[in-house]
């Protein structure tokens, strides 16, 4: 089951979130037969924007940018408990800081209009 459902005319602009919501933002354009697209929408995850290997890698070259070949190897002994720790830490902060208000859309597919939803 999808987090959400994302509807649209076109099989482009996904900005309805119900047929009944597409409907009422289209009322007297739609016919029944006319082919309308729904498919699920999912809003990323928050480690799909930052995770603890994106702060060490930015941390090892800010460290060769200000030690050049000095800091070979700066940061390569982070173990992987570290690691989750830092993955946690991001998490929370994120969840508590940042609101997602976009999503992708997936698995498309094609709704047929029928009396009865015009009807309603």
């Amino acid at each position: 089951m999808s987090e959400l459902e994302a509807w649209t005319t076109n099989n482009e602009d996904f900005n309805y979130g119900s047929l009944e919501d597409l409907m009422d933002s289209n009322s007297g354009e739609l016919a029944v037969g006319q082919k309308v697209y729904v498919g699920d929408g999912r809003r990323p995850k928050y480690s799909e924007f930052c995770d603890a290997n994106d702060v060490i890698e930015m941390m090892q070259n800010r460290g060769y940018d200000i030690g050049g070949e000095f800091a070979d190897g700066f940061m390569d002994d982070i173990s992987p408990d570290a690691k989750t720790e830092l993955d946690e830490f991001l998490k929370s902060w994120m969840e508590k800081h940042v609101a997602i208000n976009f999503y992708t859309v997936h698995d498309v597919r094609e709704y047929v209009l029928t009396e009865e939803d015009l009807r309603e």
